[in-house]
């Protein structure tokens, strides 16, 4: 390889990776309001509490600008933010409180996070994601995650 072909791939790479590290994507940075919440991963809420609201669309709300529209908003005790399935690939619901004796229940890839009394992280950079009043899609969601994970497992005999 020449050193021509050398110094061109060697930006193509940079400016690539920052890039990706600069885009407010799901998986790659690094959770920055996850301080200013409990944190229970891989679980969910159970199924009689519903949302009061949620995210209009959840796969363009990162982790925290989920995060940061529950520390704007003062009903919200709790939000829940993961990956779901099917065509709505990420949610993002608020809740104005939790029932302890039902939740968290097991959940792969969904993540509670429960506000703190105070935060001291900045959050103005974050911007809000758009919230709507929450349809039954949160509790059609559970209620058939917690039929499937009560259903035998056919590879064990």
């Amino acid at each position: 390889m020449i050193p021509a072909q050398r110094a061109l791939l060697l930006v193509v790479v940079v400016i690539g990776a920052v890039d990706a590290w600069n885009r407010p994507n799901h998986f790659g940075n690094p959770c920055y309001l996850c301080k200013c919440f409990v944190e229970y991963t891989d679980r969910d809420v159970g199924v009689p509490v519903r949302p009061y609201a949620m995210a209009l669309d959840g796969y363009d709300s990162t982790e925290d600008r989920c995060l940061a529209s529950c520390s704007r908003d003062n009903r919200c005790k709790a939000v829940v933010y993961g990956m779901v399935g099917g065509r709505k690939v990420f949610t993002c619901e608020f809740y104005e409180r939790i029932d302890t004796r039902s939740s968290p229940v097991y959940a792969p890839f969904i993540n509670i996070y429960i506000k703190r009394s105070s935060c001291p992280l900045s959050i103005i950079h974050l911007p809000p994601v758009t919230m709507i009043p929450a349809d039954d899609s949160s509790i059609k969601r559970r209620t058939k995650q917690e039929k499937n994970s009560r259903r035998p497992n056919p590879f064990f005999g």
